[in-house]
């Protein structure tokens, strides 16, 4: 798989938040009342313009030299490259092909976006932080029951191929909390080639009144899934400041 794909993979992770369609199997009675508990306490939050989402990646972003910054014109433009990606590989059991497509949403008119993909060229790991403000709130509403909801249609574990290279995956929901009104973060295991690929990937995803938030991290080495979720946490939390403190 050429170089330029791989940075895609990190983009169409972080566009998983337009349809919030999460990595995840079956989820808790607690966690989902935990899940609505939020959602009643949620403060009316206006959606973010792209230039506000923009500065926000930015500025999680930090001082990185390598980071790859896209508000929505770039995303937009992104995209077409991201899809064919997708319909190029051969998914199996074939029902969950078109569950995996719909992991980023090909529709983000009445979204305003912006997305920053840090990466380490050497090792591939990458980190990504999405910001999205939803003017569509029929968007908005369609990925807070998905958000709720967290059902992978039976395709918690499917393969791909793509340009000759076998790729295994398999997923689950973590138990997590955030500042933000609602809150999941999945994690998954991939297999290249029948070799598992190091670290594999979290991902936490939080809603803000009319925004929407993830922080990605893939290739992420030894650390614990305890580890993982905390780093994840802190992260989220500065997304959802920065948001709360830019949408009034």
């Amino acid at each position: 798989m050429k170089k330029r794909s791989f940075l895609l993979l990190p983009l169409a992770g972080a566009l998983a938040l337009s349809g919030c369609g999460g990595s995840g199997s079956d989820t808790t009675e607690g966690s989902a009342d935990a899940g609505a508990a939020q959602e009643q306490s949620a403060p009316a939050t206006a959606a973010l313009s792209t230039e506000q989402a923009t500065a926000i990646v930015t500025k999680l972003a930090g001082d990185s030299s390598g980071a790859q910054i896209m508000d929505g014109d770039t995303i937009a433009a992104s995209l077409p490259q991201a899809k064919k990606l997708i319909e190029q590989m051969e998914i199996k059991p074939e029902k969950c092909a078109e569950f995996v497509s719909q992991q980023g949403s090909w529709d983000i008119e009445g979204i305003n976006m912006a997305v920053a993909v840090l990466m380490d060229e050497a090792t591939m790991a990458s980190t990504s932080y999405s910001v999205a403000g939803y003017e569509d709130t029929a968007k908005l509403d369609k990925i807070t029951e998905q958000a709720k909801n967290k059902d992978l249609q039976g395709c918690d574990s499917f393969s791909m191929a793509v340009s000759g290279q076998e790729v295994e995956a398999s997923a689950k929901i973590l138990d997590a909390s955030s500042d933000a009104d609602l809150t999941y973060a999945t994690s998954s295991a991939m297999k290249m080639n029948g070799t598992e690929v190091p670290g594999g990937s979290y991902q936490m995803q939080g809603l803000v009144g009319n925004n929407a938030v993830s922080v990605a991290m893939t290739g992420t080495g030894s650390k614990s899934e305890a580890d993982m979720l905390k780093k994840l946490t802190d992260e989220l939390n500065k997304a959802v400041a920065e948001v709360k403190a830019v949408a009034k």
